[in-house]
């Protein structure tokens, strides 16, 4: 469990860095809605954080009881999934035909994440409170990560901000995807493995929010 801390204790610094750094670039009259809820994705895994940090060192484990923190995972994925889905997606998705493919082509995700949820946990003799933890993060991994890639893949032709963010929504996929392949080292009890993960994701974390920098200065240029 000491490795479990360290980890979480990297994963905490990485996002608490990136929120800071968003909260400084983006906390401002007139800044994007899209960028402020972005930065607040990251400030929320900071509490999770937190909170896994003290739960582990009071109660010595993350997932074998209810876990408050599974709430604070799910609040940060709403954000990322909110600001696609909520406020860039029209700018580039006007509903035309000759977009389908764009629509249809990113449903992977959601498949590949979800079949992740059946063969890790779902089938497994895991304990029914840990299947529903891991069921309800990979939901919102699923619908996360279906625009992230839409926003990665479709052409921007109008607006100028799609192309501007590709990079974060790489960055994005990725630490999504990195959500459940943490849940699943913690669930096989390998501490390198989640320490590995978290070291990844106090990397992506930041990176996150300096992407988004990067692509609103060069959407506004």
């Amino acid at each position: 469990m000491d490795l479990i801390l360290i980890a979480n204790i990297i994963a905490c610094v990485g996002a608490l860095g990136g929120f800071i750094f968003g909260a400084i670039k983006f906390f401002r009259p007139r800044v994007s809605i899209y960028a402020l809820m972005i930065t607040l994705s990251c400030g929320v895994t900071v509490f999770t954080r937190l909170y896994q940090i003290i739960r582990i060192i009071v109660i010595g484990e993350l997932i074998n009881r209810f876990n408050l923190g599974v709430i604070g995972i799910i609040g940060s994925l709403l954000f990322l999934f909110t600001a696609n889905f909520g406020v860039i997606d029209k700018l580039g998705d006007d509903g035309s035909k000759g977009l389908i493919k764009y629509r249809l082509i990113p449903l992977i995700m959601p498949v590949i994440t979800w079949t992740s949820f059946l063969v890790f946990f779902l089938f497994t003799d895991l304990t029914v409170l840990i299947k529903m933890i891991a069921g309800s993060i990979t939901v919102f991994v699923g619908l996360a990560s279906y625009y992230n890639f839409k926003h990665l893949i479709i052409p921007d032709v109008k607006f100028g901000i799609i192309d501007s963010m590709r990079q974060y929504n790489l960055l994005a996929l990725v630490y999504e995807l990195l959500c459940i392949v943490e849940l699943i080292f913690l669930t096989r009890t390998s501490e390198i493995g989640a320490l590995v993960v978290c070291i990844l994701m106090g990397i992506v974390s930041p990176l996150i929010i300096i992407s988004v920098a990067w692509g609103v200065k060069k959407w506004k240029a």
